[in-house]
């Protein structure tokens, strides 16, 4: 059991900061998930510039990551937050050799994220220290979607918390509640087509699913879809791009996703609880049924 929250500003003035949204949905969330938590950000396109946010567990590895992106890019804002990283840098480079670099620092080390639009904050715990961490109340942008993680099937670290990203396709990130149960011939499939996994989450698979669907021409809408004939278990699941928000519910239906939509905002949640707290007001909320994809362009 996890939980998922998220709110979509439809106005560029907001009653409350979407961070402060956002916390408050996810703290409701906690009992749903107490091991981690963690929120993906959309921000405005700034020319070569990119939000790089990067897990790593041994001690001094982060002076590393942060020394070696000194070298290779002009850092704007880099934060070390014991375990992860959290930077916006100047690069003007290649992004998959940045990614690999970064990588190879050490066996503790991966890229979170990468992305000019979205940024992913992640924190063991719960909401409070995505804000004791990272201010996350400050941020006042179009979106946040966050999720709180009960590990079931892998390790408690930050590297298998979520968001959870493909580094094979930039500004594209998954909030996942469930399971795939076809996780290990999936992953075998797409390591064999020469993708890479970074966790042993299987909430990582449907990451590097849509970016290949998404590669061979297939729209977000088109990708989840047919992953909804192709992946296996019981889940629901977000996706966020620049572009478009998409939400997916397996055929049994059996993962929980409410939803509200006002002239303001749309929100959805794991339990209406969340979007009430969020918000602080009471709100009419439905659900989406089995099989059903959902799309909302930003």
């Amino acid at each position: 059991m996890c939980g998922i929250g998220g709110i979509i500003y439809k106005n560029d003035i907001h009653k409350k900061k979407t961070g402060e949204v956002i916390l408050k949905m996810l703290d409701s969330l906690y009992r749903r998930g107490p091991d981690s938590t963690g929120v993906a950000l959309l921000h405005p396109k700034e020319e070569n510039k990119l939000y790089v946010d990067i897990n790593y567990e041994k001690p001094g590895n982060g002076q590393k990551i942060i020394a070696y992106l000194e070298e290779v890019a002009e850092i704007e804002k880099v934060t070390d937050h014991k375990n992860y990283i959290r930077a916006k840098i100047k690069y003007e480079g290649n992004e998959t050799i940045l990614v690999a670099s970064i990588n190879q620092i050490d066996k503790d080390v991966s890229v979170a994220n990468i992305g000019e639009h979205i940024e992913v904050l992640k924190h063991l715990g719960g909401a409070g220290h995505l804000e004791t961490e990272f201010q996350l109340s400050t941020y006042d942008g179009q979106l946040a979607i966050g999720h709180t993680r009960m590990a079931t099937e892998s390790k408690v670290d930050i590297s298998h918390s979520q968001p959870l990203c493909s580094h094979a396709g930039k500004d594209i990130t998954i909030i996942h509640n469930g399971h795939v149960t076809n996780y290990i011939k999936l992953r075998s499939y797409f390591e064999k087509k020469g993708y890479l996994f970074n966790t042993g989450n299987d909430s990582e698979v449907i990451a590097v699913y849509l970016v290949d669907k998404m590669n061979y021409g297939l729209t977000l809408k088109e990708a989840m879809e047919t992953s909804l004939q192709e992946l296996d278990g019981s889940f629901s699941y977000i996706a966020v791009t620049p572009e478009a928000v998409g939400l997916a519910k397996e055929p049994f239906g059996m993962k929980p996703m409410v939803i509200t939509e006002t002239d303001d905002f749309i929100a959805f949640a794991s339990e209406s609880l969340a979007i009430t707290s969020g918000l602080e007001e009471d709100l009419n909320v439905w659900e989406p049924g089995a099989e059903e994809v959902l799309l909302w362009n930003l």
